[in-house]
């Protein structure tokens, strides 16, 4: 975790963080194998919360049937703000904490910026 214990360390980078304009993510996750329904169960928990937070505009999760265990993740915050009080919110901390343990290697995140 990271030093603010909120997120898995580096996962969010400070100028993130630190933005004022719409930010977003595209990231993936696989369960160890045995472990496909308990994390499909702990994303499941979090998807209408996290929706129904202040500054999501989209948050959207994927996985697809010849993969089981294999989750694509999609998400746009209206400011970085928005996604730091997005992850400090216990319930996400709760999430972090469940997933690791079921998560084969890293989360992997690829932060997108508008052209426009």
């Amino acid at each position: 975790m990271s030093t603010d214990d909120t997120t898995p360390d580096g996962l969010i980078p400070a100028a993130i963080l630190a933005s004022d304009t719409p930010v977003a993510v595209y990231g993936y996750a696989r369960a160890k194998a045995g472990e496909e329904g308990r994390m499909l169960g702990e994303i499941q928990a979090i998807i209408g919360l996290t929706r129904k937070e202040d500054g999501c505009e989209q948050y959207v999760v994927h996985t697809t049937p010849d993969q089981p265990g294999a989750f694509a993740f999609y998400e746009r915050w209206s400011s970085g703000a928005h996604l730091l009080a997005h992850v400090s919110q216990p319930f996400m901390q709760t999430y972090f904490a469940a997933i690791a343990g079921l998560v084969e290697g890293e989360l992997e995140a690829r932060w997108l910026h508008p052209l426009s």
